[in-house]
């Protein structure tokens, strides 16, 4: 194109310029990069410019709100149900304190274990009646494939399911099913949580629970009955096992 006021076309840019221009952009890019964006962001400082801009600061407020937070107003034994471990770093140099990695409860934990037969074609539900942020530790065993959902039944249902036989799904296995299961669960919400199995099998099959957890009673409905159970205090068990003390393999 012709430059109306001189009427002199300039000329393309040349190659070895387009190339200065594109290294000089990325050269500035890279420094702030690393001076700027690293340190405000994500808390990484590798040539302290972000500690002495103080930009580090930005980058532990952002990581210190967690980024899953409840509305809802806790009741009263309740807990948060969101762990989001952050890592703080010591003023001082020292050990980094490792904030949001547990959540405390009010009460000890409870224990238990039984054993389940279940005849062909027989289902059944075992549930703990758990607060909000309550932690369970189970494993369960079958001898022959179980088909099986673990589920919720939140005390206070959303709105418009109040009268219904409303649930939230955790996992579910209605084709194949499992023998064994293990796993920890944090209640999302205060009511009963736990399976539902169904024997397919064209024998019996006993089935082993073991749980230890801040459940207050556990529910069972088997053959159309809904019942209470007892739940055991780890101070109910006569005395711990010796185990020796031996080098382990």
């Amino acid at each position: 194109m012709i430059d109306q006021e001189t009427g002199v076309t300039p000329e393309p840019p040349s190659k070895k310029s387009l190339a200065k221009a594109t290294a000089g952009a990325l050269l500035v890019a890279a420094v702030l990069l690393v001076t700027v964006i690293l340190p405000a962001e994500y808390g990484i400082d590798p040539l302290g410019t972000g500690k002495a801009l103080r930009l580090t600061d930005l980058a532990k407020a952002d990581l210190a709100t967690p980024t899953v937070k409840s509305t809802e107003s806790l009741k009263s034994g309740e807990a948060e149900p969101t762990i989001v471990p952050v890592l703080e770093q010591a003023p001082d140099g020292g050990a980094p304190t490792m904030k949001g990695a547990f959540i405390g409860q009010p009460k000890r934990y409870k224990i238990d274990s039984r054993e389940i037969t279940l005849a062909p074609g027989e289902g059944m539900e075992i549930k703990y009646n758990m607060k909000k942020g309550a932690g369970l530790i189970y494993s369960w065993i079958a001898s022959e494939k179980l088909l099986f959902e673990f589920h919720g039944e939140p005390n206070v249902k959303p709105a418009g399911k109040e009268r219904t036989d409303y649930y939230e799904s955790y996992e579910i296995d209605n084709q194949v099913g499992k023998d064994q299961a293990h796993g920890t669960f944090v209640a999302p919400s205060t009511g009963v949580h736990g399976w539902f199995w169904e024997n397919k099998n064209p024998d019996k099959v006993t089935l082993k629970l073991v749980s230890a957890g801040f459940y207050d009673w556990i529910f069972q409905n088997r053959d159309e009955k809904q019942s209470a159970l007892k739940t055991m205090d780890p101070d109910s068990i006569p005395a711990h096992p010796r185990i020796p003390d031996e080098p382990a393999k």
